[in-house]
């Protein structure tokens, strides 16, 4: 990495962390807000458009709530959206946390039954993460104190029948030990991760999913970080956000590694769709957290509904500017991402359709009514956008929702 690169983010930290820099890199909006569901305990009030002066104030639809059903019994890892054919046929398939073991499950099929992906054990598994199609995962465990990471591999099914796929992986390979966060890449060929260096920050990497063909492609002088990789081009490296702790997210070029400052601000949390023009963050300072859509073409930052909590979205595969994201149906104090990261959040969320453009937020269901109150550990949708599937904290059940 460039010597000099290097120094200036060195500095620009240094800057944000003793100066408790809550600066945008072109801000364009001010606001205030306490927490609440849908507008009751919530307000954003001040809001300007850059271009016109105009108030832009959020609205909130209610659509049709949407059937709820339960996929499968916790633990459950981590789980993705595969697809069959002859006859063509949409499954669930997940990672057990308890034994590592990879089942799945047509869905909207009567009487269906899990079967077996995968019956390797690997006891305690802390994450699974899937490639789009699901036919390759990396798992990371705890092993005598060491966190490892196993790339598992397998042969894409044709057939939705029992007999289509084997119970064995076609491919078993380790990652280096101790990543400290990890990313698969959009065109789910490569993974990047995160290495602790000698000099109290971090190493990024990127190598082929089995581990092989690595490259060092930058370093960073952070160590409390969070590594995704939203768009083909473009990864992003975000310090963990914590309530008016002062935060900083990079993006980063997947091929050359440079590294942009993009945005600065106080309990800082980010994400971003796939093409990469629209990020969505919240700050939390001073008993408020507020939420923002950032156009990365224009700057513009406007205000969204409910402040959702970036970490508990996942964007659209069929409209790339809109978000489902899981929102508490109880207020919530400004403090709510600390609780979150610290395991102590227990409130039954909402999932919402936000559409990153007006600022409109449409409920999609509450899980509540059609089955159990959950508190949502993490949403998965389909690539064709015809369902949803969240883990929930706690008993880490995998439950399902019909969108179309």
């Amino acid at each position: 990495m460039n010597k000099a690169i290097y120094i200036s983010i060195v500095l620009l930290t240094i800057l944000a962390i003793s100066g408790g820099i809550f600066v945008f890199l072109r801000p364009t909006t001010t606001s205030t807000s306490s927490g609440g569901f849908f507008g009751f305990g919530s307000t954003a009030v001040n809001v300007q458009n850059s271009t016109d002066g105009d108030t832009n104030v959020p609205q909130v639809g209610v659509s049709t709530l949407q059937n709820v059903f339960k996929i499968a019994e916790g633990p459950v890892a981590g789980a993705v959206f595969t697809q069959t054919f002859n006859p063509t046929t949409t499954l669930a398939r997940y990672t057990k946390a308890d034994n590592g073991h990879v089942l799945e499950l047509p869905l909207g099929v009567s009487g269906a039954v899990a079967r077996a992906v995968s019956n390797v054990t690997i006891p305690g598994i802390v994450s699974s993460v899937w490639t789009t199609g699901g036919t390759s995962t990396v798992m990371q465990y705890v092993d005598s104190g060491v966190l490892k990471s196993v790339y598992v591999a397998f042969e894409a099914a044709t057939s939705s029948s029992a007999t289509a796929s084997t119970t064995n992986p076609s491919r078993i390979r380790f990652l280096p030990n101790g990543i400290v966060s990890l990313a698969l890449s959009p065109a789910d060929n490569k993974v990047a991760y995160l290495l602790k260096n000698s000099n109290g920050g971090v190493d990024g990497y990127v190598s082929n999913l089995d581990g092989t063909g690595i490259k060092n492609l930058f370093s960073i002088p952070l160590s409390q970080v969070i590594l995704s990789w939203p768009s083909p081009t473009t990864l992003l490296v975000q310090t963990k956000g914590s309530f008016g702790v002062p935060g900083i997210t990079y993006s980063i070029s997947a091929t050359t590694g440079v590294l942009s400052p993009l945005l600065y601000a106080p309990g800082l949390s980010v994400s971003a769709n796939k093409t990469f023009t629209k990020v969505v963050y919240q700050t939390s300072s001073d008993n408020n957290a507020t939420t923002y859509a950032h156009d990365i073409a224009t700057g513009q930052d406007a205000p969204l509904a409910n402040n959702p909590l970036p970490e508990k979205c996942v964007w659209s595969t069929v409209f790339v500017t809109d978000a489902y994201c899981a929102m508490p149906l109880d207020t919530i104090g400004p403090t709510y991402l600390d609780l979150w990261h610290q395991g102590f959040v227990r409130t039954a969320d909402a999932i919402i359709n936000l559409d990153t453009n007006t600022g409109i937020g449409s409920v999609v269901t509450i899980p509540g009514e059609g089955g159990a109150n959950s508190t949502i550990e993490q949403l998965i949708l389909s690539p064709d956008g015809k369902y949803l599937m969240f883990i929930t904290r706690g008993d880490q059940s995998l439950w399902g929702v019909r969108l179309q």
